[in-house]
């Protein structure tokens, strides 16, 4: 045998053996990257295992690799449980999906072109568009947007109003709190009233001092009603169903102010215009009231337009809800795309119109139950896997920067105080029982993985720990997965 054929023999066997230890060394290297994710496998599910406090209490746990969609973990992962605000990582991203980052609500007003003696001539509308932002710190204050409308009938030349002062909320139903949203929460900022004409987070200030009481903005539809005695301290209250805000108890030494929500927000809003014609001299023949019929509805668009008032773009309305956790700015989008999909913003076409994004990014909807778009309610219903599908859908859509963005980082937002450290973006959620933390974290190998945990009936401090330990495990994971 010639030397060329040794040499191609050698160089054959050469090669034979350095493929068959590459292959031994490649088997090697997987059963050591299996063994590895067993151990973070085993360490995610004894957190589980400790929070699953009582019979009672529910925990759901869903981890996956974003790169390769590799599921790390699954515990419980597609049990629907009460989300809490976790529910608003679906609103946004249906609402972002379907407006873009650019997009803006707005408030009308309309009616006719006054005649040779400044007189309008039929009704005027203030025509809501779902716009929740006309309140402080956006619109400073709050009531700005209506000066501007009045400045512009001014212009025209409007001095009188020979019809009825019209509150157009059509474009939202008026079930103004959602099912499952409980009576104690009632007169509290978080759970503020949703309705298609809102104003100043849809809350009234009550002013009580020695020299007397009022409301702030002054509403010709509301009043205050002071009943002293010498029983207790003083406190403010509406009684459900009232227009009228009753102070009770002693009266006070000095000045005490306290905002509640309102019982009839688009009444409240054209009780507010009212009073700011009556200061700028411009008088009303007619009632104030809401819009009755559909059929009256459908012919204000046909007015001439005295002004419009637009909301802050949709990219800063979510980062409001997902940052701040703004339960009225989250109805306010729910109800909106849902007005999109089925023609009046109601909690059934929001639901709709967040199923429609699941089965557009072929997210599984089973036993998905929405009766509110922020997740106050306790009877709203989604799963782990559902949430983390959600985020993943988003970190590979044309508007994922808006949307991650709008997440907290840790130790921002409502994650104040929480996860000091950790490359991690998520949104947090809480009612009594009921906690949840969802999102996106960086492990210390440099992959990002999102992650969903849901713990349901259990002391919340309880929950927020093995939230916290889950996402610290997770983020101090330093090898590939």
């Amino acid at each position: 045998m010639n030397e060329g054929n040794w040499k191609k023999i050698l160089l054959s066997a050469v090669c034979a053996a350095a493929l068959g230890l590459g292959i031994k060394f490649n088997a090697v290297q997987a059963q050591t990257s299996a063994d590895s994710v067993a151990i973070l496998k085993s360490d995610l599910l004894a957190i589980a295992k400790e929070a699953k406090i009582t019979d009672k209490t529910k925990v759901g746990v869903y981890v996956r690799v974003l790169d390769n969609g590799r599921v790390v973990f699954s515990q419980g992962g597609n049990t629907p449980l009460v989300p809490c605000s976790n529910m608003k990582i679906l609103t946004t991203a249906a609402a972002l999906s379907r407006l873009g980052p650019n997009y803006r609500l707005k408030t009308e007003l309309r009616g006719a072109l006054p005649n040779s003696n400044g007189q309008l001539e039929g009704n005027l509308y203030l025509r809501g568009g779902g716009d929740p932002t006309t309140s402080p710190p956006y619109d400073q204050p709050c009531t700005a947007p209506y000066s501007e409308f009045i400045k512009q009938l001014k212009a025209a030349g409007v001095r009188e109003i020979t019809g009825d002062l019209v509150a157009d909320d059509s474009i939202f139903d008026r079930n103004y709190l959602p099912q499952g949203w409980l009576e104690h929460y009632r007169l509290d900022s978080f759970s503020a009233p949703v309705a298609g004409l809102s104003l100043n987070g849809n809350m009234i200030e009550a002013v009580v001092s020695p020299l007397g009481c009022s409301l702030e903005p002054a509403c010709s539809t509301m009043s205050i009603a002071p009943k002293y005695d010498d029983t207790c301290d003083t406190a403010v209250q509406r009684p459900k169903g009232s227009n009228v805000v009753k102070v009770v108890g002693c009266a006070p030494g000095s000045e005490i102010r306290r905002q509640i929500c309102v019982e009839d927000p688009p009444l409240f809003c054209i009780g507010v215009f009212k009073k700011l014609l009556d200061k700028e001299g411009i008088s009303v023949r007619g009632k104030v009231r809401l819009i009755e019929a559909a059929g009256e509805a459908g012919q204000v668009g046909k007015l001439h337009l005295y002004g419009v008032h637009f909301s802050l773009p949709v990219s800063e309305i979510i980062k409001e809800i997902n940052h701040e956790s703004d339960n009225l700015f989250a109805e306010h989008l729910f109800r909106y795309i849902g007005f999109l999909a089925g023609g009046q913003g109601s909690a059934e076409n929001g639901m709709q119109a967040c199923l429609d994004f699941l089965n557009e990014n072929n997210i599984g909807s089973k036993n998905l139950k929405m009766v509110d778009g922020c997740g106050l309610s306790g009877l709203d219903r989604i799963s782990p896997s559902q949430l983390a599908g959600v985020l993943d859908a988003m970190d590979r859509s044309c508007y994922r920067s808006w949307y991650v963005e709008s997440l907290p980082h840790s130790g921002r937002g409502t994650l104040r105080g929480r996860l000091g450290g950790v490359e991690v973006r998520a949104k947090t959620g809480t009612l009594d029982h009921d906690s949840s933390l969802s999102g996106y974290v960086q492990t210390a190998a440099g992959q990002r993985l999102v992650f969903s945990v849901i713990v349901n009936d259990a002391p919340i401090w309880t929950a927020v720990d093995a939230q916290n330990r889950i996402v610290q495990t997770l983020g101090a994971w330093n090898e590939k997965i």
